[in-house]
């Protein structure tokens, strides 16, 4: 726990991938217990809930850290799934000073680019039909297009949104969009850890010694 840190008070956010990132992650079920601790659904907890449901792709989740999964007991397997699959795409924050935070994994699953974080969450839920629900699916867990073509707009309607999925070396920001996974699975990566009413940030330093 980070020193300090009061469970009554505060919360922890995080934005995804809790699994197949080491030897713990069967752990993840007493982080969710845990009544301040909140996370959005990753590409990682994705391929869990579709490989457990029968229309996954097993050997590319067991070569993408998912080998663990399959060695436990089958109604592990299903109790796993099943609290994965409660985990939102989206999470909305209000700050002290009335100022909305945004967590999603990967990317702002908006369907053109001058959508809003409302057209965005719109759907996430289905309000324009199952097709654009599946691809705002897709992109909320895999897109990387803003990342990869360094896009610096603002998406209106929110004031931040944190983002992981993207390794990046140091905390990158793209117009309001704030990519926060500094590759704590690597050995040479580190931890980030933001304070949402303040912006500042620790990283800590996950290298092995």
């Amino acid at each position: 726990k980070t020193t300090g840190f009061n469970t009554s008070q505060e919360r922890v956010f995080s934005v995804g991938d809790l699994i197949d990132r080491g030897p713990d992650s069967i752990e993840v079920l007493s982080w969710l217990q845990e009544p301040w601790f909140h996370a959005v659904r990753g590409n990682h907890e994705q391929m869990l809930i579709d490989c457990i449901s029968g229309q996954g792709d097993i050997a590319r989740h067991s070569r993408n850290g998912g080998a663990w999964l399959y060695e436990l007991p089958p109604e592990i397997q299903q109790t796993l799934c099943s609290a994965l699959q409660n985990l939102p795409l989206i999470i909305e924050v209000e700050l002290l000073d009335g100022r909305i935070a945004g967590i999603v994994h990967a990317e702002t699953p908006h369907r053109h680019n001058n959508d809003t974080w409302q057209h965005a969450k719109d759907a996430v839920t289905g309000r324009w039909g199952t097709t654009c629900q599946r691809l705002a699916l897709e992109k909320a867990l895999y897109a990387r297009s803003k990342i990869e073509s360094q896009d610096e707009v603002s998406i209106q309607g929110i004031d931040q949104i944190y983002v992981g999925h993207s390794t990046v070396p140091s905390v990158t920001r793209l117009g309001n969009v704030v990519y926060i996974d500094t590759g704590c699975s690597f050995d040479d990566g580190t931890l980030t850890l933001i304070e949402l009413n303040t912006q500042s940030f620790n990283s800590v330093s996950t290298r092995m010694t």
